[in-house]
């Protein structure tokens, strides 16, 4: 799905037959002040495997990444920082706390911030040419921006990705379609799980 924004219209405007000097034309380089997004918020629409879900992304740079899941009802949430994970599957009420290499062992996921927080800003040169993001030797991630985006505030953002995951003997396809982004908006990246939910072991 395409997302169009910025369409201004034009407007013819008569004028007499007066002659004016045409101005010199101004070949000064221009400058665009492109806002550096330190917090992001967007809602987004994803399909997983034919499932479509639907969500929310929060991100503070170089801090945390918060998701939230949904489907009619909420399925789960995730917090992710430089250095630790936390995933509660609200459906099946379990719950995963731990490192990166300690996720990638007991859920069979390997990815890690800095690549969570260059998709969701769109800001890594290897998921814009659609390069390989992590390469191992029974798993392979690739990401490619299906559409390049539209301008909000001076700033490119990719309104629609893919990402392809590929392991053993599991392989995936996630289509991610982002809406309604909120850019350096303060936010809240709430996070709790059930007492009575089990630990992923």
């Amino acid at each position: 799905m395409s997302l169009l924004v910025g369409l201004a219209g034009c407007r013819s405007t008569r004028q007499t037959a007066t002659t004016q000097p045409t101005p010199a034309a101004d070949n000064t380089p221009k400058t665009t002040v492109v806002e550096r997004c330190d917090i992001l918020t967007a809602n987004f629409q994803a399909t997983v495997d034919d499932i479509a879900i639907s969500g929310q992304v929060r991100l503070r740079r170089d801090s945390v990444l918060w998701l939230s899941a949904n489907k009619f009802i909420e399925l789960g949430r995730a917090k992710f920082t430089p250095d630790s994970v936390y995933v509660y599957a609200k459906v099946m009420n379990r719950y995963f706390a731990g490192t990166y290499a300690e996720m990638e062992k007991e859920l069979g996921f390997t990815t890690d911030f800095a690549t969570l927080q260059a998709l969701f800003l769109g800001e890594n040169e290897m998921v814009r040419r659609n390069w390989i993001v992590a390469d191992f030797s029974d798993w392979r991630e690739t990401v490619e921006v299906l559409e390049d985006g539209s301008m909000i505030k001076n700033r490119r953002y990719p309104y629609m990705a893919e990402v392809a995951v590929r392991s053993k003997p599991y392989s995936g396809r996630t289509t991610i379609v982002f809406s309604k982004v909120r850019m350096n908006q303060p936010t809240t990246y709430p996070y709790s799980v059930s007492p009575l939910a089990k630990k992923y072991e």
